[in-house]
């Protein structure tokens, strides 16, 4: 059921339960009206009669036992128009004499039975008044005074029937009224929708324009800034991605090299002396031979070290985080004699999570390594400590500085935040020209799991 049919279905509810309340006050209301209507019609109808009793009875002679003057004492048929009450006048023997109205009347808008029947009790408190008529110490007869409220009673189902008329057009104008409305306001709900859409299609630039309503204007910009964010995300994420390949194949491209230039021609001089040992004449010839062949394995064995220690750090594994920290930074110092580093490794560090650390001492070099190429620093600071279950590091120089806004996808930013966020943690960057760098990363201490 859509929101246009639930609240015309409310409305119609609504206003039913108001025309119910209605209708019973209007019937109470009436009930209370035809009583006062008919008690005093009926009044004023006693009183008249009781003063025509008393002018006809004084006077009356009876010949033979009838009147000779008169057929009829009451003619009560004048009174047709009084519509509130039936007059009857019975003889002596309860035959009907005269009557105000001797024919049943049908109304040409009969009420139905449930409002007759609503009605019902203004007769029920209202019994019928009798009055006997004597004349020379003789009955004449009886005449019975009835309250009748079937007139008032019609015209006032005919002024409901009037109210209902209205009632039932203020509904439907209200209900269409309504539905216009509502369907003219949720009108921008399908530009919301073809937006969804076109963002889950992939279309990043999807926009929603500014709506009259604030609510749906609220949603506007909420969705927009939503779709810059993900439009920003994904693009972010691509541009890692490509940093990602391009360091990789840099990496290989550099194992190339080293395995080409440096393990290549050490293994053809080692090829070379294993020959000449081969061939030589003499022992001498041979020790010679021997003796470069194990300086050159030797090297090899530092290239290869060198080689691996690009690829993993294997001092985390022998010495734990904090002396491999120690030892990248005491390396880079020896490379880099004309910076001074303020190194500060506090807490307990033991057991720490392998990505964890990894990222810790990525970051650390990452940090370093920029420093060494963009910086022209002269002082770093190192800091890294345990506060409750996170770990903060800390990176700071005091080089020239730059404007993140400008750079911030360069010098490896991205590739830090990313190790960071990947890992639940919180990373922030901050630099001004001039200013230095400072690079703070709080990532969550987690055990390392034992299997």
């Amino acid at each position: 059921m859509n929101l246009k049919l639930r609240l015309n279905l409310i409305i119609t509810a609504l206003l039913l339960l108001v025309m119910l309340i209605g209708a019973l006050l209007m019937i109470r209301n009436a009930r209370d009206d035809v009583r006062a209507e008919v008690e005093s019609t009926a009044l004023l109808a006693l009183h008249l009669l009781d003063a025509e009793i008393l002018h006809y009875t004084s006077d009356y002679v009876w010949l033979n036992g009838v009147n000779p003057n008169r057929a009829s004492i009451f003619r009560l048929q004048s009174l047709e128009n009084v519509r509130h009450l039936r007059i009857d006048f019975f003889d002596a023997r309860g035959n009907l004499r005269d009557s105000n109205r001797p024919v049943a009347k049908v109304d040409e808008w009969p009420a139905p039975p449930w409002f007759l029947n609503a009605m019902d009790a203004v007769s029920e408190t209202m019994p019928p008044i009798k009055r006997q008529i004597f004349a020379n110490g003789r009955i004449l007869g009886e005449l019975v005074v009835t309250p009748d409220p079937s007139y008032e009673i019609a015209e006032i189902w005919s002024d409901i029937l009037g109210i209902l008329v209205l009632v039932s057009i203020f509904f439907v104008v209200v209900n269409a009224m309504i539905y216009w409305a509502v369907g003219r306001a949720l009108r921008p709900v399908n530009r919301v929708l073809v937006a969804l859409s076109e963002l889950e299609q992939g279309n990043l630039d999807s926009r929603l324009p500014s709506f009259t309503l604030p609510e749906l204007t609220g949603i506007s910009s909420k969705f927009n800034a939503m779709a810059e964010t993900l439009q920003n995300s994904i693009k972010s994420n691509h541009q890692l991605t490509q940093q990602m390949i391009s360091l990789q194949e840099d990496e290989r491209k550099s194992l190339a090299r080293d395995l080409h230039d440096e393990v290549g021609q050490h293994l053809t001089a080692i090829h070379i002396d294993a020959s000449t040992i081969l061939h030589a004449k003499t022992i001498a010839d041979a020790r010679e031979s021997a003796k470069a062949i194990d300086v050159v394995a030797r090297q090899m064995m530092n290239i290869v070290h060198g080689m691996l220690q690009r690829l993993r750090p294997g001092s985390l594994d022998e010495l734990g985080l904090k002396a491999a920290l120690q030892d990248l930074i005491d390396t880079w110092l020896q490379r880099n004699s004309s910076v001074t580093a303020d190194v500060s490794l506090l807490g307990d560090f033991v057991g720490v999570d392998e990505t964890v650390a990894i990222a810790i001492y990525r970051i650390v070099q990452e940090c370093l390594t920029n420093i060494a190429r963009h910086s022209d620093a002269n002082k770093v600071i190192v800091t890294l400590h345990r506060k409750s279950d996170e770990l903060i590091l800390s990176v700071e120089d005091n080089g020239k500085g730059f404007d993140p806004r400008l750079v911030s996808s360069g010098f490896g930013v991205a590739g830090m935040r990313e190790r960071v966020q990947g890992l639940g943690g919180h990373f922030e960057l901050n630099s001004r020209v001039g200013f230095g760098v400072q690079i703070q990363a709080s990532l969550p201490f987690k055990k390392k799991v034992i299997q």
